[in-house]
């Protein structure tokens, strides 16, 4: 997995996964944590926005355009 910064033309952040339930899922979650992400809009795959990430009041469910 990889996360890629649009506005830098660069990756910042990558990891492997076992393949299975979930374990997509949770390296997308344990990637964004070790990122400042405030007020940032991250985008996804539809797997991604089944629900929000982190419970927080900051993070908001899904959205489409």
């Amino acid at each position: 997995m990889t996360i890629y910064s649009a506005a830098l033309g660069v990756a910042i952040s990558q990891a492997c996964y076992a393949t299975g339930e979930n374990h997509e899922r949770a390296v997308l979650r344990q990637l964004l944590g070790e990122l400042d992400l405030d007020g940032v809009l991250i985008q996804a795959d539809a797997l991604h926005t089944q629900r929000p990430f982190f419970g927080s009041s900051r993070s908001r469910g899904p959205t489409s355009s």
